[in-house]
């Protein structure tokens, strides 16, 4: 009798919180979820354990899939994080809790994504390695390792229609994390081309950081400390001298995205 109790009071909770998300409310999402973790917790199935009911693990982990997703939509990563890495041990049982989770690899890719938005490289490498062959096979985890490769490639406009363009976007959620992507982007193209050049003109630096307007590169400017004389952009001498002292040049990471430029610039 007991178990079919919490068996209700998780069921009933999760539906509402499915409605909710359904919804987009993610503030009655929050609210719904602080007090599931707390039942779950009650049930001993906020963590699968041997003591746990089988039967109440999928929902368990149905509504903490739910939890990563709306952390993504109220754009708090960290408590996405945290709630992939409460998700760990009920993928790591996914032969024994049925039926299947649906958004297992989708939350799986966004990790990956978010990973790599924080240019947090080796961390990505190491939780590539334990998903053997899905990078090919998996559409969602195939989109942030071949993002991953273009950026290692320095192929900077391939990433932008990736991550710009509705059609190659996997899922809505990706798309969050791939306008932290882009600003990582455009940061590392920005000091690429401070250790490469003296200076750039306008036009070319525009399109070489995807800007659509001339009011987002001059605040760009202005939060990189440069200036813009005669339509050229020159970057701060600080920069400068640190490529003339550093050795090798960095034409070759940028090389890419600058005839990219040059070719958008002959098309406009």
């Amino acid at each position: 009798m007991a178990q079919e109790s919490n068996m209700s009071s998780l069921l009933t909770g999760g539906k509402e919180l499915a409605t909710a998300f359904a919804a987009k409310d993610y503030t009655k999402c929050s609210k719904l979820l602080t007090m599931l973790k707390l039942t779950m917790t009650q049930h001993n199935v906020l963590v699968p354990l041997p003591t746990s009911d089988i039967s109440l693990l999928a929902v368990a982990r149905d509504i903490l899939e739910i939890g990563a997703l709306t952390a993504i939509f109220q754009h708090e990563d960290v408590l996405f994080s945290r709630y992939v890495a409460q998700l760990s041990p009920f993928y790591a049982l996914k032969e024994s809790i049925t039926p299947a989770s649906m958004n297992e690899k989708k939350l799986i890719a966004l990790r990956l994504l978010l990973l790599l938005s924080r240019n947090d490289i080796a961390e990505f490498h190491t939780e590539l390695e334990n998903l053997e062959d899905e990078a090919d096979t998996d559409r969602f985890i195939r989109y942030p390792v071949m993002l991953e490769r273009w950026l290692m490639e320095g192929s900077y406009d391939k990433v932008w229609k990736a991550t710009t363009q509705r059609s190659e976007v996997p899922a809505e959620e990706f798309a969050i994390f791939t306008e932290i992507l882009v600003d990582t982007i455009r940061s590392e193209i920005a000091t690429c081309s401070e250790k490469a050049y003296p200076s750039l003109p306008f036009a070319n630096a525009k399109h070489l950081l995807f800007f659509s307007d001339d009011i987002d590169l001059e605040d760009f400017i202005k939060q990189r400390n440069w200036t813009v004389t005669g339509g050229r952009i020159y970057f701060s001498q600080a920069n400068s001298d640190n490529a003339l002292q550093g050795g090798l040049p960095m034409e070759n990471i940028i090389e890419h995205a600058l005839g990219y430029a040059r070719e958008l610039e002959t098309i406009v």
